[in-house]
C-alpha cells in the first residue's frame, strides 16, 4: 500500500572508496559516480577528478571537473559529502608537486579504518601516480581498480593508458601497488542503447532527468550512433555489488613500454584482470536505486 512502511534488507558497506575520474569529459563518469554514491556497499570517501586536455587542446579554465562533481552532489541531494578536490590539469611528467587529488587521497589511505581502500580510477592514473610517487608506503595502504589499457597478454592502445602514459607506467613498472584491471575489451561490454538510457533515466525523477540531460550534449569528440559506452561503471560492480557473477584471473603484472604495451617485467606482482563483467547485476541495480531513490 502507499505510504506503508516495510521492513528494507539490512546492508552493510564492504569498502570505502576514492573515485578518480575526469567528470568534465564524457558523462558516462557521472553516471557511475552517482551509482557508487547510492549503493550501500561501498562508502565515498573521496573525490578527485583530471582535466588534462587533449593534445593540441587548451587548458580548461576553473576546476570544470569538481563543478561537475558538486552540482551533482547537490541535485543528488547527499548530505555526508565527500571531500572533492581541485581538477588536475597536468600530465605527471609536467608536476613538480603532489596533485590536489593526490593529497586527498593520502589523508585517506593514512587513515585508520576496518574497511579496505579502493581507488577507483576511471581515467588517466595522474593523481594515483602523483601520491605514490611523494610516497610510496601508500602502495600497502590500497588496492586500485582502473578502467584502462588493452588487452593481455600484448596490451594496445587505449585512451585512458595513453592519455597520460608515463603515468601508468610508474603505477605499473615502478610501484608495488594492488592493482585490479578492466582493459578496454571488457569495459566495453558495459554499453546501454540511447532509448534504454532515455527510458531508465528520464523516468527517475529530476535527478534521472538532470543526469540524463548531461548525455544531450556530448564532447563534440563523442559521436553517437544507438548506444552509449558505459565503461567507468565495472568500479561499482567490484567495490559495492559482487564480482562472483562475473569473470577474472590472476596474472603476473607486465612492464608496460614506451608504446603502451605489455612486456615482461622483471620483479612482477600479482595483477587481477577481468575477462566479463556482470552488466545484467551492474545496471539492473542502478537503475532500481536510482527509481528507489526518486521514489522517497
Amino acid at each position: 500500500m502507499s505510504g506503508e512502511t516495510y521492513r528494507r534488507i539490512p546492508t552493510f558497506p564492504q569498502a570505502r572508496v576514492i573515485v578518480d575520474n575526469d567528470f568534465a569529459g564524457d558523462p558516462d563518469g557521472l553516471l557511475a559516480l552517482a551509482h557508487h554514491l547510492l549503493a550501500d556497499g561501498a562508502v565515498v570517501r573521496g573525490i578527485t577528478g583530471t582535466a588534462i586536455p587533449r593534445e593540441g587542446q587548451p587548458v580548461p579554465a576553473g576546476d570544470t571537473a569538481r563543478d561537475a562533481v558538486d552540482e551533482l552532489l547537490d541535485r543528488l541531494g547527499v548530505t555526508e559529502r565527500p571531500a572533492v578536490s581541485a581538477d588536475t590539469r597536468a600530465r605527471f611528467a609536467e608536476l613538480t608537486e603532489p596533485t590536489d587529488g593526490a593529497r586527498l587521497l593520502t589523508v585517506e589511505a593514512m587513515r585508520e579504518d576496518d574497511l579496505p581502500l579502493y581507488v577507483c580510477a576511471g581515467g588517466p592514473l595522474t593523481n594515483i601516480a602523483s601520491a605514490l610517487r611523494a610516497d610510496p608506503t601508500l602502495a600497502d595502504r590500497m588496492h586500485i581498480v582502473w578502467i584502462g589499457g588493452g588487452s593481455h597478454p600484448d596490451g594496445a592502445w587505449e585512451y585512458n593508458l595513453t592519455h597520460d602514459l608515463p603515468a601508468a607506467q610508474f603505477v605499473f613498472n615502478e610501484t608495488r601497488v594492488p592493482i585490479i584491471q578492466v582493459p578496454q575489451a571488457v569495459y566495453r561490454q558495459c554499453a546501454m542503447s540511447t532509448a534504454e538510457l532515455e527510458h531508465g533515466l528520464r523516468s527517475a525523477g529530476e535527478f534521472g532527468r538532470w543526469l540524463y540531460s548531461r548525455f544531450t550534449a556530448p564532447p563534440s569528440f563523442v559521436r553517437i550512433a544507438g548506444h552509449w559506452p558505459m565503461g567507468d561503471s565495472p568500479p561499482v560492480l567490484i567495490t559495492a555489488l559482487t564480482t562472483e557473477s562475473s569473470m577474472s584471473r590472476t596474472i603476473p603484472s607486465p612492464w608496460i613500454d614506451d608504446e603502451g604495451r605489455y612486456a615482461m617485467h622483471p620483479s612482477p606482482r600479482d595483477l587481477v584482470v577481468f575477462d566479463t563483467i556482470d552488466v545484467r547485476l551492474l545496471f539492473a541495480d542502478f537503475f532500481a536505486r536510482l527509481h528507489l531513490a526518486a521514489s522517497v
